[in-house]
Formats: C-alpha cells, sequence, structure tokens
C-alpha cells in the first residue's frame, strides 16, 4: 500500500506584466498552505517525498505547507508538474515516487483535481470542484510507485480550506 497526497496550490495572484509561471501566491494564500502542513502535521500525514511543479505559485505552496511539518522531505521540482494532464503526472509519480510510502504532490487545476477520478476507484468519493489548497490524500494497492494503476484508489478523505 502506497499513499498519495494530491495538493492544488495555494491562491495566487496575477500581476501585471507577471508570466503564469512567476505568479506568486497571495498572503493569504501562504497562510492557507501553512493552515494546511499544521492539518498535515496533526494528522499524521507527513510526506516521505515531495514532487511539486516548478510554477512559483506551487513553490511557494510547498515552502509554507512544509515550514508546518515536524519533518519536511526535499522538494523535487518538476517541470513535467506544471500544468501537466492526470496522465502526465501519473507518469511523474510513477517515474519520481522512488521508495516514498508518502508522496505529496503539488500542483495544478485541472491535473490534480482529474488525478483524483482517475485513480479513484469510486466516483462517489470524487469531488466535483477542487478549489485552491484542497487536499486529497489517496490510498493504492501498490507495493511501489510503478505498479500504480487507475482505478484502483481508495480516497481516504478530502480536505478543502473550509472544513479544516
Amino acid at each position: 500500500m502506497v499513499r498519495l497526497l494530491l495538493v492544488r496550490h495555494a491562491t495566487a495572484d496575477w500581476p501585471d506584466g507577471v508570466d503564469d509561471l512567476e505568479r506568486p501566491v497571495t498572503a493569504q494564500g501562504a497562510a492557507d498552505a501553512r493552515d494546511l502542513g499544521a492539518y498535515l502535521a496533526a494528522h499524521g500525514l507527513t510526506p516521505d517525498a515531495a514532487l511539486v511543479s516548478v510554477a512559483r505559485r506551487t513553490r511557494q505552496t510547498w515552502e509554507q505547507l512544509a515550514s508546518e511539518l515536524p519533518t519536511a522531505p526535499v522538494a523535487q521540482f518538476e517541470d513535467d508538474a506544471y500544468a501537466a494532464s492526470a496522465r502526465r503526472l501519473l507518469q511523474v509519480v510513477r517515474e519520481r515516487g522512488g521508495d516514498a510510502e508518502t508522496v505529496l504532490v503539488v500542483g495544478h487545476n485541472p491535473g490534480i483535481h482529474d488525478l483524483v477520478a482517475v485513480l479513484s476507484a469510486d466516483r462517489e468519493r470524487v469531488p466535483l470542484s477542487y478549489p485552491t489548497t484542497t487536499l486529497a490524500v489517496l490510498d493504492l494497492p501498490a507495493d511501489a510507485w510503478p505498479g500504480v494503476e487507475v482505478g484502483t484508489a481508495s480516497v481516504e478523505r478530502v480536505v478543502v480550506k473550509r472544513s479544516r
């Protein structure tokens, strides 16, 4: 059994003249990311590995979230996770999950939300929307990340800002 934590980045600003890749999180987004990190710590959901899109807003989300964890892995910043589809994100997890039991991915919609749907064995547990700083915890019946299969995950919980 392996566990996948899927996080959509925190709320980001879109200043004039700033490329999408360089959009920063807002002050509220940073606070929300810290709150999510505290939630993860309080519920024993500390990842062994973190795969983070190279976008500024995902890196900042990770930094704020990780600041609240008792121990945080060194993040792997992934070009392939930026604006990636669910299938591409799954490939990144399969290839880079290593020997971690729990992998956290910080990415973007629609890819993150779609990945929950693609992996879930129970469509009823897939959230209808996936706001910023939302977390899905998926348990997968695989011995290693390359063996993760579509439609086999149990959605253990979905946590949105309002429910923490």
